[in-house]
């Protein structure tokens, strides 16, 4: 009965030992090396401002709850992700922390992807699919401006025929657009999505 509780106790050591170990090198790991078929997503936030915050991965898509995944932010504002997963997923602090930083959308197809979370987040390099994102999201920023630009020209007094020409070539711009972006992808995770 003795060796067994020395086995349980040894065992529960030796499984807190092996989760402490992963937790740390998961959360402060910031190499270029990829497991062949994982995803790996490095990113900063603003160094000091958010030491030991949590940031997670949020999947985005599917009828029932799916595992979301988390990690520490460095001191450096540096942080990991890395799975096996390919999903539409969302980098997002916690309800507490997140004002000021914007949610980005991300794909976790394998191969490396880096970002920089800010009040405008944005993928700087990446795979395939988050850099069709990071288009995407670029398309909807220029889609803003041309929206501003046109309610200016319509409480300026242009002609209802001018106000309704450049409403419909910024619609059909960012339609042609999209629709190009996304038929270049063929049928992946986020032309699904």
């Amino acid at each position: 009965m003795k060796s067994l509780h020395i086995m349980a106790t040894a065992l529960l050591a030796v499984s807190s030992l092996a989760a402490v170990c992963s937790c740390t090198s998961k959360e402060n790991a910031q190499t270029t090396e990829i497991t062949p078929g994982n995803f790996v997503i490095e990113g900063t936030l603003p160094a000091n401002r958010y030491d030991s915050a949590c940031l997670y991965l949020v999947p985005m898509q599917g009828p029932h709850p799916r595992p979301v995944d988390s990690v520490f932010i460095s001191a450096d504002g540096k942080f990991r992700f890395e799975g096996n997963v390919e999903q539409m997923a969302a980098l997002r602090l916690s309800m507490s922390q997140r004002y000021g930083i914007q949610d980005l959308l991300v794909c976790t197809e394998p191969g490396l992807t880096r970002v920089a979370l800010d009040s405008v987040s944005n993928c700087i390099e990446g795979t395939p699919q988050n850099m069709i994102l990071q288009q995407w999201k670029e398309l909807l920023q220029q889609y803003s401006v041309d929206n501003l630009k046109l309610r200016q020209l319509s409480k300026a007094g242009a002609p209802d025929e001018v106000v309704n020409h450049y409403s419909d070539s910024i619609r059909e711009a960012m339609g042609n657009n999209l629709y190009d972006m996304l038929m270049s992808q063929g049928r992946k995770t986020v032309t699904i999505f």
